[in-house]
């Protein structure tokens, strides 16, 4: 009985009040011109992210247009879109050739989920290996994921002593987020391994 008179409430409050309703949609998926030359490159990839939930219809003109603007990460959205990430894959190979170290991070993260490619493992391993040997300015929270999506591949791999080296990261840098513990179970798991 609570729950019907609680649904009957908030239905009353949205009938009520109506125009709570438009400045979110606004908010969500803003009304821009598309030709406008005062948009910037980041409002512009800003809508192409956006338009794949609030509007697809709309998405490949706005990600073409990021894209043309040099927010080359708008060919994984079309990708997402089209369902043929062949485009944002290439991009991210050329970049990746090229040393850009966010464009290793990103092949290395295509090849560790299978995302447009086949998973490969070992390669996302080096690529990852790689992009932690360059010096950047990444942040503590990309370095742990980076640290356990190694841990990880390295248990598939039987690797232990490198599963506790990467998980042992992930404990030491922790910022009690709770993201130590799937790294304390793998290395447990590396540790039982090694004494058997």
């Amino acid at each position: 009985m609570v729950n019907v008179k609680l649904i009957f409430f908030a239905i009353c409050i949205g009938l009520a009040f109506p125009s709570y309703g438009k400045p979110l949609s606004n908010q969500l998926w803003p009304a821009l011109y598309i030709e406008d030359p005062q948009l910037t490159k980041n409002t512009v990839m800003r809508q192409c992210q956006r338009s794949l939930k609030y509007a697809p219809k709309e998405l490949e003109a706005w990600c073409e247009k990021a894209y043309k603007m040099g927010a080359w990460e708008a060919l994984l959205y079309i990708g997402y879109h089209t369902g043929d990430g062949s485009r944002y894959v290439n991009e991210v190979k050329r970049r990746a050739a090229e040393k850009e170290h966010i464009a290793i991070r990103k092949l290395a993260w295509l090849n560790y989920n299978g995302i447009f490619i086949e998973t490969n493992l070992a390669e996302a391993a080096r690529l990852y290996n790689i992009f932690l040997a360059q010096e950047s300015d990444s942040s503590a929270f990309m370095l742990r994921s980076i640290h356990y999506n190694l841990a990880k591949i390295y248990t598939t791999f039987e690797d232990w002593p490198r599963v506790i080296e990467h998980a042992q990261y992930v404990i030491d840098q922790n910022v009690g987020d709770g993201s130590d513990a799937l790294a304390k179970d793998l290395k447990a798991k590396a540790l039982s391994k090694l004494n058997n």
